[in-house]
Formats: structure tokens, C-alpha cells, sequence
């Protein structure tokens, strides 16, 4: 096992867990800034969309630092640990859902501490940990159930060089 492949591979998922809270509070943040545009509130709007884009940003960062984490954790575990499924993801559940409270932090600079998102961010918490925990034999390579994980090159298929 190369730790490398494991870390790439948890990238790989956090990026997709940072994507979908991004596409959300996205969302969210834009439907918010178009209806006080369309009030007549311009004062601050421009400003309001870059923060939300500066938070959307923010909440990337913190879901590539989620999966390097976790799939740093779930390399360097011991291999007792490891072959076990329901310890390895305990770990990589636990392990992404206390990275994924760094999202809770850039939504509430983003929100100046707006008690709704953040409550919907912390809620998400034991999503994103569960979403690790059942891809965790994927990122440590001892299952190949989600091929996207792998990036273009599937493990267990033969490329071949002739066309057909």
C-alpha cells in the first residue's frame, strides 16, 4: 500500500463532500443575495456575493483538507485496525467528521455567525462522517466499489491498446 495513493484517493472524496456543501451554501448564498437585489437593497450586495464566494472557497479548502486527513489517517493506521471494516470506518468517519467542523468555521465568518447555516453545517457533520466510513476500503485500496475514487485508471480492468 502507498500512502500517497491512499491520500490521493481521500482528496478524491473530500473534494466530492466539499463540493456538495459548496453547491448547497452556494446556492443558498445566491438565492439569498438575488432576492435582496431584486427588493431594491443594493447597498452591500456586491460585497455579500463575494463573501459567499470567498465562503464557497473556503469550504473546498477545508473538504481537500478532510480527505488528505483522512486518507492519512486510514494509511498510517495499524493494519489490525485496517483489515477490520467497521474499525476503518469508525476512523474515517470520526476522522472526517472532525475535519468537516472546519466548514461550521468558514460558514460562520462567512455568515458573521448566522445561526442557520451554521446549525445546517453542523448538522451535515455526521453525514460527511458516514459518507467516509463507507467509502473507507475504497480510499485504503482493500475494496474497488467506486470506481471514481480510482481516478482514470481502474484497478481490477486490463487497458487494451487494440480498437475494436
Amino acid at each position: 500500500m502507498v500512502v500517497g495513493q491512499v491520500i490521493r484517493r481521500g482528496v478524491r472524496l473530500g473534494v466530492r463532500i466539499g463540493l456538495a456543501t459548496a453547491i448547497v451554501f452556494g446556492s443558498v448564498w445566491l438565492v439569498g443575495t438575488a432576492m435582496r437585489f431584486s427588493t431594491g437593497t443594493h447597498e452591500g450586495t456586491l460585497a455579500d456575493l463575494a463573501r459567499g464566494i470567498a465562503a464557497m472557497s473556503g469550504i473546498m479548502g477545508v473538504g481537500v483538507l478532510l480527505g488528505a486527513v483522512t486518507g492519512g489517517a486510514l494509511a498510517l493506521a495499524p493494519q489490525w485496525l485496517a483489515a477490520r471494516a467497521a474499525l476503518r470506518g469508525l476512523l474515517a468517519g470520526a476522522v472526517a467528521s472532525t475535519m468537516f467542523l472546519g466548514q461550521a468555521a468558514v460558514v460562520a465568518f462567512a455568515t458573521d455567525g448566522g445561526y442557520g447555516p451554521i446549525l445546517l453545517t453542523l448538522l451535515a457533520t455526521p453525514v460527511a462522517g458516514g459518507v467516509a466510513a463507507a467509502h473507507s476500503g475504497d480510499i485504503l485500496g482493500h475494496t474497488h466499489h467506486h470506481p471514481w475514487l480510482w481516478g482514470t485508471r481502474h484497478p481490477h480492468k486490463v487497458q487494451s491498446t487494440s480498437m475494436r
